[in-house]
């Protein structure tokens, strides 16, 4: 019998930024069986899902965003081998809010090293922010330091952009 890898991720970012909805997108593209975006309610808690992609059983935790369950996330870094951080682009009132809980997360020892993937959700979105001006609020560099990470425009409610992230 044939051992599959696995790799762990959490999915993060403020409340309504989009997590659950690219959680439920990524699993129709790759083969799972998703709920319908326009049924998908807020997370109370967290919602995981068992993803193959390729060769890897990608293990995704989706952590709901509320200022009130952030202050349990650290739970569940142990053995994470990536964040994947939601943004609304289309929600610059909280910009600040979302560079925060960001740098609360990677500030994390157990997060110490550990790839970023930043999906700019909400694209579609008329008056979005673009990339750049997310990465020129967020100054990932100076945040993320030497670890890698990457800032990926989507629309999860569209399932645009989340593959090549």
């Amino acid at each position: 019998m044939v051992q599959k890898e696995e790799r762990r991720m959490v999915l993060l970012g403020v409340d309504n930024a989009g997590k659950t909805t690219t959680l439920e997108q990524l699993k129709s593209r790759f083969g799972v069986k998703g709920m319908p975006v326009d049924r998908i309610p807020p997370t109370i808690g967290f919602n995981v899902a068992r993803i193959q992609i390729d060769k890897v059983v990608a293990v995704f935790w989706d952590l709901g965003g509320h200022a009130s369950f952030r202050s349990v996330w650290h739970n569940y870094y142990a053995e994470v081998q990536g964040v994947i951080f939601v943004v609304d682009s289309a929600d610059p009132a909280r910009m600040e809010e979302a560079k925060r809980t960001l740098v609360d997360c990677v500030s994390h020892e157990t997060l110490e090293g550990v790839p970023v993937l930043c999906f700019a959700n909400k694209q579609d979105k008329t008056g979005a922010l673009d990339v750049k001006e997310i990465s020129r609020l967020f100054d990932f560099e100076q945040i993320l330091g030497h670890r890698p990470f990457h800032i990926h425009p989507c629309s999860a409610l569209r399932a645009e952009g989340l593959e090549p992230g």
